[in-house]
């Protein structure tokens, strides 16, 4: 296995570009709730109403949207956890 990540970790430093996936528990480690866990954004808002079709055919809908994000003000006050730094 460590060989194997140092092989990774070589392709990775010789890359010009690379992607990353991850998934919500890289931001729940910062306090960020996830979307569909208690108290995730999905208890207050209908995730049906946050499709990109609803969101480009409808006016209400971006404004759903924005007051959405308005209201996140946690994402904008919390800081980076080593997660977020090793992938940078």
């Amino acid at each position: 296995m460590e060989i194997e990540i140092k092989l990774l970790a070589d392709l990775i430093l010789q890359a010009k570009k690379i992607v990353v996936f991850t998934g919500a528990g890289v931001s729940t480690e910062s306090g960020i709730p996830d979307f569909r866990s208690p108290g995730g954004i999905w208890d207050k808002y209908d995730p049906d109403e946050f499709t990109i079709q609803k969101f480009l055919s409808s006016a209400k809908a971006r404004r759903k949207h924005w007051k959405m994000l308005s209201e996140s003000s946690l994402i904008t006050e919390t800081k980076p956890n080593p997660a977020h730094y090793a992938i940078a």
